[in-house]
């Protein structure tokens, strides 16, 4: 029984390992939106077994990274202006929720790891590699800090699809503003100040908004 339990466990642990690997390719955009992959090519890239490698492949097809193509393998999803408009009209309602609740319910630990990102995210105006990884630290400090994990559970999808479209914007983006933002929206939250937290996320919607927009302008 325990040795089921365990091997249950490295699976689980495994299976999260190759969504981690893969979801951080299809967001920096080493597998490029509408590239036709195949499973073997995702379990040479992940380095991890077959079984957890689909696992992961069924987690990001859910979440819409990934499409399922009879008798071709897989799809990466395109970046269409269409699907990420509707991304942001629900990811503004829902992330605002999230700001004023991780603002409401964040232990003095969480407040104190908020703090330290948003100096560090702040500072990070001149490399944007930096910013992307202390901005996906933040996501991280906010989602556990709203203690609601169905909240949690229906950004996630949102949050990878934009993360794709900074990265895409990567070269031209306003970086200084945005890390001004980032960081201020951690500082906001650590501080309680739930309606600072809301102005500095509403401002980084239209920052989405506008990315959104470029893509014309990229195609």
């Amino acid at each position: 029984m325990n040795t089921d339990i365990a091997s249950s466990s490295d699976n689980d642990s495994l299976a999260g390992q190759a969504y981690r690997l893969i979801e951080e390719q299809l967001v920096t955009l080493r597998l490029l939106p509408g590239e036709l992959i195949t499973e073997k090519d995702l379990v040479d890239k992940a380095g991890i077994g077959r079984t957890p490698v689909r696992e992961a492949i069924q987690r990001l097809s859910t979440e819409g990274l990934l499409q399922v193509i009879p008798r071709k393998g897989l799809m990466v999803t395109p970046l269409r202006r269409s699907d990420l408009g509707q991304i942001i009209e629900a990811r503004r309602v829902l992330e605002r929720l999230l700001v004023v609740k991780a603002a409401e319910r964040a232990t003095p630990g969480q407040r104190h790891l908020l703090k330290g990102l948003a100096r560090q995210i702040a500072s990070a105006d001149n490399d944007v590699e930096v910013f992307f990884r202390l901005d996906r630290q933040l996501n991280d400090v906010l989602e556990a800090a709203c203690h609601n994990r169905f909240l949690v559970n229906a950004l996630t999808a949102m949050h990878s699809q934009c993360r794709r479209l900074w990265y895409l914007h990567r070269k031209r983006l306003d970086l200084p503003r945005s890390a001004q933002l980032h960081g201020g929206l951690g500082s906001a939250v650590a501080n309680r100040d739930s309606v600072g937290a809301i102005r500095a996320l509403d401002e980084i919607i239209a920052i989405l908004e506008g990315l959104v927009n470029g893509l014309d302008e990229l195609s």
